[in-house]
């Protein structure tokens, strides 16, 4: 028996000396490393991923042939057979090209890792740099951006606000580089627009509840992942320069704008870091009329900063310190018009006019708009405890103000502004277990500690929403487990315990609907409120055959109601008499995605409970607004369809969304009604066709089209007039065509050109519609706009 161990261990011995190894660095085509690039043996079931300088160690390889697979975000998939010897380390350096229209997987962060798009169970959108860019041809409105290029998401508004751009029917959470950006606490529904969209790498858009990042993501997340250094010139940098106008009107309309990078590597540092200016002119409708100047982006001045510098400490270890400031401020020489509204019969028919903007000023009035700042410090180890985990920790602070339009609703008028601060740490944890050669085993584990201090008041002063302080600590783990390269199941759970504190104050003489009724001023005692919240999802996905790769998954969401709306309208004397729950959303879907040479098909349906609504509604009884407590059933799927052919110069691109809500109250689940469509949107369909007939010129046409949304009754109100409930009217659909084209007249000078609604189309935006009995919200689509810029590289 001696003889036999002595034999294994020998053998064994000889087996661990004739492994290899396999080394070398990933770079691009401008010969900058590429960080996170993944290499992978496929029949080994094991890889690595490049450090912060582009290189990558694989060690323990078994003497053989095997396919070595690279692969990158935005970059084509590069696989090379490479045979390995006995006890050699083989040198394998490369440069992957990128490839913006590619239908193979990418690479996102869905659960603060990266991961494969094709091995995550849940529904995500990316949309690259390239896509930015062809949008940035056309607008600087993210929220139209996204509107086009995210299934589910609804249409923009029109304005800048997004109130009621929702996601699958849901709220979401906004975050710049996992800062969060929305104010869930009193929540200015201004979110969307945080980052100029220049400064944004890619976007990542995750549907469906999620317990990932806590509250607010009841219908998933926005995720706006800024640029990275060029870590290997000295300087470098872009130029772009553009100008805007109406079509349908251009008196007075003509707009510009400038922006300006600069990146590069200064001894043992990294650096990004731009900045831009943008003034718009007057806005027009079809018919040339001025727009509604209320949320309006007529004669708005946006301002945006953005700076990144990054220094190495090793090989193995990073500090980033990056911030952005985004400020846009509305000072138009219109005031608002309102819309007109009249229902004629119980059938509903009923005539829309729009508001609209005439010449003159509102005594006192400041800009409207928004002023954005972020700031984070962060910390990257990689390759601890015997190299299995990465450990990264950042430190952040946001704060927003966001001032608003000036109100009659008020008792004596006023403008509201909402001020907002965030501080945040966020340790977390990333380790990867690989003992088993068909088991990969991920653990994704750590804690998010929160302090978010945010009030409403009115720039004269008075406090409209008290001081509100919230203190959240919620540890999370996520795990990710691949089977035999066939099936990639996920688990996770996130505990969030949060407390605020509200200070004492007196409701404001405040009448909602505009009608001189003001509700009474009440003191109201403040105190403490607590919620917590256990949540947890589950995903299993087949990812061995591209031809079809389904999921299905289970995950949760958790928000509290618009605090902040509940209180400034309170009738109760103290906090500890307002009843208040947290929403909790259920999310189950299942979807797939199917991919054949250059056709890609993606498909998703979904069903969605919550013990409340996810948001606050109106309340005729009470004239006041109170926190939705009717249970909601949301379903919905997504269809997207991408295709590239003639040697990748045409590419084609449709995708349809539809979702439909149902209500009920609690104690009757039978009694269903429709859900409003500040909350539901009404179908959307979008196609898109790029046509690249040489490497100078590439030419893109994109279509929008809203379907309808008719749901509702009229009802009579006290003065026995027919009328719609606030977000009950009916929405009419209609199309948009847009137009963008671009000439390289060199490697590294180009122009551009977009045209948006080119056929010139009169019409409502949705919000316009639902929103109509507001009366103020209602403003007409722009006309027919065009944009033309210049862009240098260097």
């Amino acid at each position: 028996m001696r003889y036999f161990t002595l034999m294994a261990l020998f053998l064994f011995s000889l087996t661990l000396y004739s492994q290899s190894g396999l080394k070398g660095e990933i770079k691009n085509e401008l010969n900058t490393p590429i960080a996170g690039a993944t290499i992978y043996l496929e029949e080994l079931g094991k890889g690595t991923t490049t450090d912060f300088e582009g290189f990558y160690n694989l060690k323990a390889i078994p003497e053989g042939t095997y396919t070595v697979t690279i692969r990158m975000l935005g970059y084509q998939t590069k696989i090379e057979k490479i045979a390995f010897t006995s006890n050699t380390i083989e040198i394998y350096n490369t440069a992957l090209k990128e490839d913006y229209g590619s239908l193979d997987e990418v690479v996102i962060s869905a659960s603060r890792n990266p991961e494969y798009l094709s091995e995550i169970p849940a529904s995500v959108t990316v949309v690259n740099s390239a896509k930015l860019k062809e949008f940035t041809n056309l607008t600087s409105n993210i929220n139209e951006i996204l509107a086009y290029t995210v299934p589910g998401l609804a249409v923009s508004t029109g304005t800048f606000s997004n109130w009621g751009q929702t996601l699958r029917g849901r709220s979401l959470l906004v975050m710049v580089d996992g800062v969060p950006q929305s104010t869930p606490l009193r929540n200015g529904q201004l979110g969307i627009k945080s980052v100029n969209p220049q400064d944004i790498q890619r976007v990542e858009v995750i549907k469906g509840a999620t317990s990932i990042f806590g509250n607010g993501g009841n219908g998933g997340f926005i995720n706006y992942i800024t640029k990275q250094p060029n870590i290997k010139e000295k300087i470098t940098g872009t130029t772009e320069i553009w100008g805007t106008t109406q079509l349908s009107n251009t008196e007075d309309a003509l707009g510009y704008g400038v922006y300006q990078s600069f990146t590069g590597q200064l001894d043992n540092f990294n650096y990004y870091v731009s900045g831009s200016l943008e003034q718009t002119g007057n806005k027009y409708d079809a018919n040339g009329d001025p727009l509604l100047p209320t949320y309006g982006f007529d004669n708005t001045n946006i301002y945006s900063m953005y700076g990144k510098l990054e220094y190495l400490l090793s090989e193995n270890q990073k500090l980033t310190l990056n911030g952005n400031l985004y400020k846009s401020l509305q000072d138009s020489p219109f005031i608002p018009v309102f819309a007109d509204i009249q229902v004629w019969n119980e059938e509903g028919d009923y005539s829309l006019e729009p508001g609209y903007g005439i010449q003159g000023s509102v005594p006192g009035q400041q800009p409207t708009g928004s002023q954005l700042i972020n700031g984070r410090l962060k910390y990257n180890l990689n390759n601890i405890f015997s190299e299995t985990t990465d450990f990264e920790t950042d430190l952040y602070y946001s704060k927003a103000k966001s001032i608003f339009f000036y109100s009659d609703k008020f008792e004596n008028g006023g403008q509201s502004v909402i001020n907002s601060e965030k501080y945040g740490l966020r340790p977390n944890f990333n380790t990867h277990i690989n003992q088993y050669r068909d088991i990969d085993i991920s653990l994704i584990y750590g804690l998010d500690l929160l302090k978010d201090k945010t009030n409403q008041g009115l720039l004269d002063g008075r406090l409209w929403v008290p001081n509100i302080e919230l203190m959240s600590i919620a540890p999370y783990l996520q795990t990710t487990v691949k089977l035999d390269q066939k099936w990639a199941f996920k688990a996770g759970l996130r505990y969030d315990d949060l407390k605020m504190d509200i200070a004492d104050y007196n409701t404001l003489p405040y009448s909602p609907k505009g009608d001189d009724n003001f509700n009474p001023s009440i003191a109201v005692q403040g105190g403490e409120l607590g919620f917590d919240n256990l949540a947890f999802n589950l995903g299993l996905r087949y990812i061995e055959h591209q031809e079809f790769i389904p999921y299905i998954s289970y995950s949760q969401g958790f928000s509290i109601a618009d605090l902040g709306s509940i209180l400034r309208s309170a009738k109760a004397e103290s906090i500890d008499n307002i009843q208040l729950e947290p929403a909790v959303t259920n999310n189950y879907e299942f979807g797939f995605i199917s991919k054949f040479n250059n056709f890609r098909l993606e498909a998703v349906g979904y069903y969605s409970t919550s013990n409340l609504g996810t948001g606050v509604v109106f309340s005729d009884e009470l004239n006041s607004f109170i926190p939705s407590e009717q249970p909601q059933k949301i379903f919905g799927g997504e269809l997207v369809l991408d295709y590239a052919f003639y040697n990748k110069k045409v590419f084609l691109g449709a995708s349809y969304s539809y979702v439909e809500g149902l209500k009920h109250p609690k104690d009757h689940e039978n009694n269903l009604s429709y859900v409003g469509s500040d909350v539901i949107s009404a179908p959307k369909l979008t196609a898109h066709v790029t046509w690249k007939p040489t490497e100078k010129i590439s030419t893109s046409l994109k279509v929008l089209n809203l379907g309808d949304r008719k749901r509702f009754n009229t009802f009579q109100d006290a003065e026995g007039n027919f009328a719609y409930r606030h977000t009950e009217f009916p929405v009419n659909g209609y199309t948009l065509v847009n137009l963008s084209a671009t000439y390289e007249i060199k490697p590294n000078l180009g122009i551009s050109l977009g045209i948006n609604n080119l056929l010139n189309e009169y019409y409502l935006p949705a919000r316009s519609q639902w929103a109509a009995p507001l009366r103020s919200f209602t403003v007409a689509g722009e006309g027919a706009n065009a944009r033309l810029g210049i862009t240098y590289n260097f």
